[in-house]
Formats: structure tokens, C-alpha cells, sequence
């Protein structure tokens, strides 16, 4: 069961004609329809793996520059108001936000930065196709997050619990230590996440936990500035 209502208006998407709307209810055919969560507590893996999907698209159509940047916008317009995941039994008027396409969308995004495309995409698929998550089988967050922290051989609970079971940003700690040196560590996280890490001799991903690395810079470090993660960095 779907709603559309955009009355075919069409905008321009990699030159063809397109219809974001009819584009996102023709998506629930495969999250919705075929991959169904058990509960209203766990609408995101409808709206939001289908929102992540329209994101998809762009990046089919127009490229990774023009997805990155979808991307980005979506991550200034998150609310942060409630989790996205608030129990595990909750009605419809307290799930459905804003949120739950925009922030669940981004943290698909999130996902697939964390563990690499070959890995999130081939997950993801097997979400969309084996028995286990599809047709009568009903999934809830935790099935998600066992299928991918399998698939990635690292548990990816504290990623999951962070972005859709509380409204926390990821924080970072940037402390600079002398004039070329600075620490880089996470503050609200237990493990270790891979993060881009810009200084004046170019860019290189890092993994960062709570104990910190260190980097030399002439200048602040930039921290994930393509923003992979929703986030709060403090400079001390």
C-alpha cells in the first residue's frame, strides 16, 4: 500500500525526465513489500533504506560528486528531535518524523563509509533477496545489524545503538598539542571508526577510537569534511 501524490510533476536527472515521488513509492516494492519490518518501531528499514535508495539513484544517474552532495544536504536538514528507533513496539504517530527518511537515509550512508562498498553493497543485497529478511520473514534493527556486522566481522551495535536508538552526534575531540601537532579521538563512542583526516600534506582515512592519534599539520586538521557522519567536532 502506497501514497503518491506529486501529480507527475517531472524535474531533469541525468538528462532524463523524473519524478522523485513515483521513483520513492515504486522503491517499496522491494522495502516494504518484500523486506517488511515487524513493528512501527522499525519503519526506517522501509523509509529509510527506501530514502537511501532515491540517493542511490542520483549517484546512478549523475554520479558519486552529485550522491555526495544529496547526501550532505540531507545530513543539514536532520531534526534530531527523537531516535529513530524508540522500542520496539511504538504506534505510527510517535515513528513517523521527519527523521525516519532523512537521518535513517544518512545513516545507510554512514554504513557504507564504515565498512566499504564491496561489503555494504553486497550486504545490502543479500537483505533484499534471502529468505531470511524477505516475504513472509518479518525483520526488526537488531536482524540488520547482526546481517551486516556478520557480513563486515565486526560488531556494528554501538554504530547502530548511536545514530537510530539515541540523538546523539558522533563527537570528536580535536586538542592541538604544539604548534604542528594535534590528538584526534572520539569522546562518545566505544571502538574504533574510520575517519578522513585533511591536513596541509593531503587527505588519508585514519581509524580513531577514544585513546586518540596523533597527526602533524601546519594548521587545524579537517575532520571528515565530505561528512560521512553526523557530527560535533570541539577544537581545544
Amino acid at each position: 500500500m502506497i501514497a503518491y501524490g506529486n501529480q507527475f510533476r517531472y524535474t531533469k536527472l541525468g538528462g532524463e525526465d523524473f519524478d522523485w515521488l513515483l521513483h520513492h513509492e515504486f522503491l517499496h516494492e522491494w522495502w516494504a513489500n518484500k523486506v517488511t519490518n515487524r513493528d512501527w518501531a522499525h519503519m526506517w528499514i522501509q523509509e529509510g533504506i527506501c530514502s537511501f535508495g532515491d540517493a542511490l539513484f542520483v549517484r546512478e544517474r549523475e554520479g558519486e560528486a552529485a550522491y555526495q552532495k544529496r547526501m550532505q544536504e540531507t545530513a543539514l536538514h536532520v531534526g534530531n528531535v527523537n531516535p529513530i528507533v524508540q522500542g520496539e513496539e511504538v504506534d505510527s504517530d510517535e515513528v513517523y518524523q521527519g527523521d525516519l527518511y532523512g537521518k535513517a537515509s544518512f545513516f545507510m550512508h554512514t554504513l557504507r563509509y564504515v565498512i566499504g562498498d564491496g561489503l555494504f553493497f553486497s550486504t545490502l543485497k543479500k537483505l533484499a533477496t534471502e529468505s531470511h529478511y524477505t516475504y513472509d520473514t518479518l525483520v526488526t534493527t537488531d536482524d540488520i545489524e547482526r546481517l551486516f556486522s556478520k557480513e563486515s566481522k565486526r560488531s556494528l551495535k554501538p554504530l547502530f545503538d548511536l545514530f537510530l536508538r539515541t540523538t546523539q552526534k558522533l563527537d570528536i575531540g580535536v586538542k592541538q598539542l604544539t604548534d604542528t601537532t594535534f590528538t584526534i579521538k572520539l569522546n562518545n563512542f566505544d571502538g574504533s571508526l574510520p575517519i578522513e583526516i585533511v591536513t596541509n600534506l593531503g587527505s588519508r582515512r585514519e581509524l580513531v577510537d577514544k585513546r586518540g592519534i596523533t597527526v602533524v599539520s601546519h594548521g587545524w586538521p579537517l575532520v571528515d569534511p565530505k561528512v560521512f557522519y553526523l557530527k560535533r567536532v570541539i577544537l581545544e
